[in-house]
């Protein structure tokens, strides 16, 4: 019986593990998309600090360790809060945007770290800038970035932001030709588009927070209809912004 009892633990964590951020196909999409745009040399670079690890699970491993207690002081890194009405503004501590700038930062000036930290380094980059993309993740405190938002779409219970992390994005099978496929943009667009400000990519996901909260309780298919294409836009922006910092840190 025991053994049993464990089990279910362990399954249930797992479940637990891949309900965060994008979830683990948002997150491995996020990285797909940043492959895709990233120049060859930089590629060889990514992987070579990556050591055999594949850039799926690269993206998702700061979900994969949260079960880990050790870990629990990473988990407001995920996320920034803010209330309804208030400006972006980036502020010390542990939040996405301070922990995103200071990563940049050390990458940058990486002559001090050794080939293990840059690795963790990069695994942060690959999560935290899709976590960033995710509009719930600068969401509001009132209601945890939706995680207290409940709904209920086709007979079935979840929260709002775990709608955003992975339901729609279930429930509409995005891949990663929908990705490349939802927005074109010409060589100028992209180099704005790659400009690293932490802020910036934080304000413009914000943005989206009046259409997101737009459903009652009760979830229709029109709703899904209407947000799938920002999810898919919002995926594609943070690979290409992924694989523009990657570009910016790596250069040299």
């Amino acid at each position: 019986m025991k053994t049993k009892f464990y089990l279910f633990v362990t399954i249930t964590l797992l479940a637990v593990t891949k309900s965060f951020a994008w979830g683990e196909k948002g997150h491995s999409l996020v990285a797909e998309v940043a492959f895709h745009y990233l120049d060859d040399k930089t590629k060889a670079t990514i992987m070579s600090y990556l050591d055999g690890m594949n850039i799926e699970d690269a993206a998702n491993w700061m979900d994969a360790i949260k079960t880990d207690p050790k870990n629990k002081y990473m988990s407001p890194w995920h996320y920034v809060n803010f209330e309804k009405g208030s400006a972006v503004v980036e502020t010390s501590g542990d939040n996405i945007l301070f922990v995103l700038d200071k990563t940049i930062s050390e990458l940058k000036n990486r002559q001090k770290l050794s080939k293990d930290e840059i690795k963790t380094r990069i695994l942060y980059l690959f999560h935290l800038i899709g976590d960033l993309h995710q509009p719930l993740h600068v969401g509001y405190a009132s209601d945890k970035g939706g995680n207290n938002y409940q709904l209920n779409y086709k007979g079935k219970g979840t929260n709002l932001h775990s709608f955003w992390d992975s339901g729609i994005i279930k429930e509409r099978n995005i891949t990663l030709q929908d990705c490349l496929d939802a927005k074109q943009y010409s060589p100028a667009e992209l180099k704005a588009l790659q400009k690293t400000d932490v802020v910036a990519w934080a304000v413009e996901s914000r943005s989206f927070l009046d259409g997101v909260y737009n459903t009652g309780n009760k979830v229709n298919d029109g709703y899904v209809d209407t947000n799938s294409p920002i999810i898919e836009v919002q995926i594609l922006k943070a690979g290409i912004r992924l694989a523009g910092t990657l570009e910016s840190v790596f250069k040299d």
